[in-house]
């Protein structure tokens, strides 16, 4: 007699479930760490306002007038990361007001970082699952557990931007494809993951680069006409998925088609810090990518990446799925590798990392097999994948400044002339509380770098609106009495530069890690006779 069907989740389902929650707890439990950076407040504000308008016209959010209006200044991204910050923020901006006092911007970007938060835990659970249905549960737990103790893939985790949602619904899109591909029904599957695919489009342009990699595939496992046929299909839900979710795409189609993809090469460049000099983001050398990926990863999860690769080669013939993962890794290495801009480290191609995430999975599914066979070993197996979260933990919430040991850690790295910290993470809560309590009555305080008109104004805490204090931008460097600097030197104004060096202030607080300074709070007392 066949075996009655399983009751319940599967055994890889119940896997995925359980390391999706865990991922969630850590992740909002700690919420509020970084500091605002830079990219937060204008994806969130676009964001809660597609939620307001909706709320308020209802069905009339799709006129033209109302479209224009809503999109014309923030049209570089589609909409989809946007409309998850904006409904996290307004979902969860009561509690962060009760928790940590009302927002003087109005923004609630804390209560909108859940959303990418509850995305990480989900991505999580997304590979633990599937690891686990291809090659064993410890597999998947080696998977999910790389994944959330990766220090940078964790800090991004925690921005109210756009990374960790790509992240997601890539993995979402190239793991669906791939198992409709295989399925009995591939060319009716392959209709529904054409839809997880159009999530991707609908969140950064990265997604575009999915398609070569789901058409091989097909014709490595599909006789080439079916393959054709199931990719046309997959292709063609993606696309009108992409155009229904956006309206903006709706009204002057084809202008604004070629105005979207201008934005991924015509843009203001972005100076970067490299081995101690300061680079255009189309100048840097193509080793840039491959150094960051080499280097912001634990060292242990790179080794049991290479073995899940060599795993891979050698059943390339009855298993050739890992190989699918190398290829998708490989492709936004190779991309960033061109004249392609690439900046902020691992960034850009931080949806590479859930692949590398499976694939360091398989590696320790492979010393499992091999090594672990007694109690003992498996404690220390265990032990040693437990210790891959001290990066993590003692780094947080700087996870973004994370360096491994190939470079000496946080501290080497500063030593090479590498960037060590991101757009304002480390200007937290922490040092604007301290700022608070230090700033008399009439002094000016600026931040820098900003980036853009304002950012000072929306960094600005209730409890320093209480004392009638709004920071400025770095404009006002100058004749700021306080300054507060995150350590991205590449965008340090001469004027900051000159004051520093003179010598007539003193950092009075800081955030650092491994003995590195990331951001701090300097203070120039007047001079005796200098003008107010």
């Amino acid at each position: 007699m066949p075996d009655p069907p399983a009751r319940g989740l599967s055994r890889h389902r119940r896997l995925g479930l359980v390391a999706g929650l865990v991922a969630a707890t850590v992740t909002i439990a700690t919420l509020q760490g970084p500091g605002l950076t830079i990219d937060e407040p204008l994806d969130v504000r676009p964001g809660r306002d597609y939620v307001t308008l909706l709320f308020r016209t209802g069905l009339r959010f799709f006129e033209r007038s109302n479209v224009d209006g809503l999109f014309r200044d923030n049209a570089e991204h589609p909409p989809l990361g946007r409309w998850l910050l904006g409904i996290a923020s307004h979902t969860f901006g009561p509690f962060q007001a009760w928790l940590l006092g009302p927002d003087p911007t109005g923004l609630y970007v804390v209560a909108g970082r859940v959303a990418p938060a509850l995305c990480f835990a989900l991505l999580v659970g997304l590979i633990a699952a599937e690891a686990a249905r291809r090659w064993g549960t410890v597999a998947g737990v080696a998977s999910a557990w790389a994944l959330l103790t990766m220090p940078r893939v964790f800090a991004h985790a925690h921005l109210a931007a756009l990374d960790t949602f790509m992240s997601l619904f890539w993995t979402l899109a190239l793991l669906t494809a791939a198992r409709a591909v295989d399925s009995r029904r591939p060319i009716l599957l392959m209709l529904v993951a054409g839809l997880t695919w159009g999530l991707a489009l609908l969140t950064k342009i990265h997604a575009w680069f999915l398609p070569p990699l789901v058409l091989a595939w097909a014709l490595v496992r599909l006789r080439p006409t079916r393959a054709v046929v199931a990719v046309a299909g997959w292709l063609v839900v993606g696309i009108v998925t992409f155009v229904a979710g956006w309206p903006w795409l709706w009204y002057d189609t084809a202008s604004r088609w070629a105005a979207f993809w201008g934005t991924g090469v015509q843009r203001t460049s972005i100076r970067v810090e490299y081995f101690g000099r300061i680079w255009t983001d189309r100048e840097l050398p193509w080793h840039y990518p491959w150094f960051y990926f080499a280097v912001t990863v634990p060292v242990l999860f790179q080794v049991l990446g290479i073995g899940g690769l060599i795993r891979a080669w050698r059943n390339r013939r009855e298993e050739p799925f890992p190989l699918l993962l190398a290829a998708s890794i490989l492709l936004f290495l190779v991309l960033f590798s061109t004249r392609a801009p690439v900046y902020d480290g691992e960034r850009l191609f931080l949806l590479a990392f859930p692949a590398w995430a499976m694939l360091a999975g398989l590696g320790f599914q492979q010393v499992w097999e091999r090594w672990g066979a007694s109690t003992m070993a498996r404690r220390l197996l265990t032990l040693l994948m437990i210790c891959q979260a001290f990066g993590t933990i003692s780094m947080h919430p700087f996870g973004l400044s994370y360096y491994n040991l190939l470079v000496g850690g946080l501290a080497g790295a500063e030593r090479l002339g590498l960037e060590p910290t991101y757009w304002g993470d480390a200007v937290d809560r922490v040092l604007l509380d301290d700022l608070a309590k230090r700033i008399q009555p009439g002094e000016v305080v600026a931040l820098v770098p900003t980036l853009f008109p304002g950012q000072g104004v929306v960094t600005t805490t209730n409890r320093l609106v209480r004392k009638d204090v709004v920071i400025q931008d770095e404009s006002e460097v100058s004749r700021a009495d306080w300054v507060l600097i995150s350590r991205r030197r590449a965008y340090w104004p001469a004027a900051l530069v000159q004051r520093l060096e003179d010598g007539s202030g003193r950092m009075v607080a800081s955030r650092s890690r491994q003995g590195v300074w990331l951001g701090a709070l300097w203070h120039f007392p007047k001079r005796p006779n200098s003008s107010p």
